[in-house]
């Protein structure tokens, strides 16, 4: 169990100030050797800027929800199947109580105050049943399965548990924050601790919506700019919408994965000389 005292007080003191937290990367490091989760190979140079976001809102757009074409179908099956795998893994190495956000709004104004929660063994999360995006697909999205892991009478569905543990491995471990650019942190840190199949649906799900939420056509101008704060039409990140939720793949110049088809298996691979920013850019 990771609960030493002095050790949770240095993981207080070290994200306080901007670094990560020991007692979260040491649960990563250790889930990732456990099942062979080989090192990441790229870096994350730079940060999310409006150029970037706004070519990745538009690939989001543009996608369709396709369920039930091969390739996708087979990484979101593997990006689920990990999903329960890291929450099996964090509720098997940890005593971290969770519980059904029900009040309004979100439940930590930034990732500190949800990590301190973390430290006290209690994290809210807030239910797939209580809202999924701006369009539902109850019969159609396979994040909407159903995972046998239940608090009180309520059954969590893939969804839940993915918003469980990117909170705790893509914001809380690291202290990325809820805005365009921590959300994207949150993408690139949580994708190492998946195979390049699973992590080509993660994309989608956090880079792709999250990218559309703050840099989508809603929120920019009739020269294509963002409105910025202080103008009448600027919307406050608490009030902007969420993405229509659609199972698809973004192109390789977002994710850095090429998914292909090989001997009728669904496969997927890192590209050669990828970079988060400059790759988009240059599409």
């Amino acid at each position: 169990m990771y609960k030493l005292q002095s050790l949770i007080t240095q993981c207080k003191l070290t994200v306080l100030n901007g670094g990560r937290c020991p007692i979260l990367t040491k649960v990563s490091a250790d889930y990732k050797n456990k099942f062979n989760i080989s090192n990441y190979p790229f870096d994350y140079k730079g940060t999310m800027h409006e150029e970037v976001g706004k070519k990745i809102a538009d690939m989001y757009q543009s996608i369709e929800h396709k369920p039930n074409a091969e390739l996708v179908k087979g990484a979101y099956q593997q990006l689920a199947k990990e999903v329960i795998m890291q929450f099996q893994f964090i509720t098997d190495n940890s005593k971290i109580e969770f519980e059904p956000y029900a009040d309004k709004g979100e439940p930590y104004a930034n990732s500190y105050e949800m990590l301190v929660d973390i430290h006290h063994y209690h994290m809210y999360f807030f239910k797939t049943e209580s809202g999924f995006g701006e369009t539902e697909y109850m019969e159609t999205n396979l994040m909407l399965n159903k995972t046998g892991f239940k608090i009180g009478d309520y059954e969590l569905v893939v969804n839940d548990l993915f918003r469980i543990i990117h909170d705790i491995f893509g914001h809380a471990m690291n202290g990325n924050g809820f805005g365009p650019k921590g959300e994207d942190s949150a993408w690139f840190d949580h994708l190492k601790m998946f195979s390049p199949l699973a992590a080509s649906a993660l994309s989608t799900e956090t880079r792709g919506q999250n990218c559309w939420v703050n840099f989508g056509m809603h929120l920019r101008d009739e020269n294509n700019q963002l409105w910025k704060k202080g103008q009448n039409q600027w919307v406050p990140f608490s009030e902007r919408p969420f993405a229509e939720q659609k199972m698809n793949i973004l192109p390789s110049c977002a994710t850095g994965i090429k998914v292909y088809k090989e001997k009728n298996k669904v496969k997927a691979r890192y590209t050669d000389f990828w970079d988060p920013f400059l790759s988009v850019l240059n599409t």
